[in-house]
């Protein structure tokens, strides 16, 4: 078919346990919706903060694995290396706009804990689509 998407031509490429997946829309969906609650999270004033009960630089890691495994996954034709850049470069810049945030200082462990995270994420996402 002439018509198939670029998309659709990747996802039928990962073989039949791309199935296992959701749809590429849903992941990118997913990926932008967690790029934005990360700015969110990282901007709000310390005393609108609720905190969970991880220390902080677990939590960025956490965020930044998921949002980094989700774009890996959600756009297969990027080079993972440059999906790890942008979430570096983004975590530097959220770090540095926290001081302009009430109650809120950058800092040099969170900006690395969010890049750890965007590296084990990315990675861990390329693993299980060459798995699958």
């Amino acid at each position: 078919m002439a018509t198939r998407s670029r998309c659709q031509a990747v996802r039928e490429s990962q073989g039949e346990m791309s199935h296992f997946l959701p749809p590429l829309w849903m992941l990118r969906a997913s990926a932008w919706f967690c790029v934005a609650l990360i700015a969110v999270l990282s901007l709000i004033p310390h005393e609108a903060e609720v905190r969970t009960a991880l220390p902080s630089k677990v939590e960025h890691v956490i965020a930044y694995a998921g949002t980094a495994g989700l774009l890996r996954l959600a756009y297969p034709s990027w080079a993972g290396w440059r999906t790890v850049a942008a979430l570096v470069a983004y975590g530097i810049c959220l770090e540095g706009l926290q001081g302009f945030a009430s109650g809120r200082s950058p800092g040099i462990g969170d900006a690395l804990a969010s890049g750890a995270g965007a590296v084990l994420g990315a990675t861990g996402a390329a693993l299980l689509a060459a798995w699958l």
